[in-house]
């Protein structure tokens, strides 16, 4: 406790254990959820909760959610197909998704050395699975074509009209839910058909692989990471998927350590003010929060434990049982001597 006496004020013995206390009770919470995050059976993803954020920083998440309503995915073009003649004809088909399957089986096929009758199987499963894909956009393409004007129309009124009414707003909520559950329809029935490509061409490599399947990523999931692609993580929404999960339990690790706890600590509060800003604790602001989690009104437990993170980043909390100790008596004073005198003796 060495670095508290040159502090106007003084802190007890007591008041130290508790500040280590709350430290480590808050680094356990964000451990704990980065951790949780991490089970296969939980299915996390941020796409749920950034894609219900509310208040006036909603269509900002929205953005950062690749093809959040599905539209870039679903929309249909046109490909020359050849006849058992020769001749050539067009067809419907959901671009997003044939550019994927045909970049998926170049990949396949490269990555597995299969004789003349596993490549005639695998062919005919292929193009087995693009028949299908191509007869589904004729069929629904009427329908998809009236979604797609009808969410265009959506958009536009909600730019024009500005009504924040508790009705208005009900109504705003309820319609674009409306929009993302049609569109979830036909972008999980595609989404079904990759998966079932997957595994039946596996199960021609091997038996043991049948029922193998990963993720076949289409263009617009694939978000800025078509900018930098990332050879182990292909979509953006995995990820800011991964980015917290790791975020959290590294801030956690930090904090109940006492390693770099400032930093930690104001990685958090960024974190919570993220939070904070999704799920907006204000009076009158469609959909309110569930009362099953308590009663707010401008307040919640996260801007409590926001305002405890940022009173930990500015003591040194982890330099009382914690390796902070170490880094600061055995490097960071002498660095901070050289730089700032004053905050030596902080």
């Amino acid at each position: 406790m060495s670095n508290i006496k040159y502090s106007p004020f003084r802190l007890g013995f007591i008041a130290v254990v508790l500040i280590v206390l709350l430290r480590i009770v808050i680094g356990w919470h964000f451990f704990y959820e980065g951790l949780h995050k991490f089970d296969p059976a939980e299915g996390f993803s941020a796409k749920g909760f950034l894609g219900i954020a509310k208040g006036p920083a909603a269509e900002l998440y929205y953005e950062m959610l690749p093809d959040l309503d599905g539209l870039q995915r679903l929309e249909i073009g046109t490909v020359s197909v050849k006849d058992p003649n020769g001749k050539e004809q067009k067809q419907k088909t959901f671009v997003a998704y044939e550019n994927a399957w045909n970049e998926f089986y170049t990949r396949f096929l490269k990555k597995h050395t299969l004789d003349e009758k596993q490549k005639n199987e695998a062919d005919l499963v292929f193009n087995r699975y693009l028949k299908s894909l191509r007869s589904g956009a004729t069929d629904v393409e009427k329908d998809v074509q009236a979604f797609t004007e009808s969410k265009e129309r959506y958009e536009e009124t909600k730019k024009t009209r500005r009504n924040d009414t508790a009705f208005e707003q009900k109504r705003r909520w309820d319609a674009m839910m409306s929009y993302r559950n049609e569109a979830g329809t036909w972008i999980n029935m595609l989404d079904g058909m990759s998966t079932g490509l997957q595994s039946d061409l596996a199960k021609i490599v091997s038996p043991q692989l049948a029922g193998e399947s990963g993720k076949i990523i289409t263009a617009p999931e694939r978000g800025y990471l078509k900018f930098f692609p990332n050879p182990c993580v292909q979509s953006q929404m995995r990820a800011m998927d991964l980015a917290v999960m790791y975020g959290l339990s590294a801030i956690g690790l930090c904090m109940i350590l006492g390693f770099c706890n400032r930093l930690a600590c104001l990685g958090g509060a960024v974190f919570l003010v993220n939070v904070i800003l999704t799920t907006w604790p204000v009076p009158g602001v469609y959909p309110p929060l569930p009362t099953a989690v308590g009663n707010f009104m401008f307040i919640s437990k996260d801007g409590v434990e926001l305002t405890a993170m940022l009173f930990l980043a500015s003591i040194p909390a982890g330099r009382w049982a914690g390796l902070d100790y170490f880094l600061w008596h055995y490097g960071g004073k002498q660095i901070a001597k050289k730089f700032c005198p004053a905050c030596a003796e902080c």
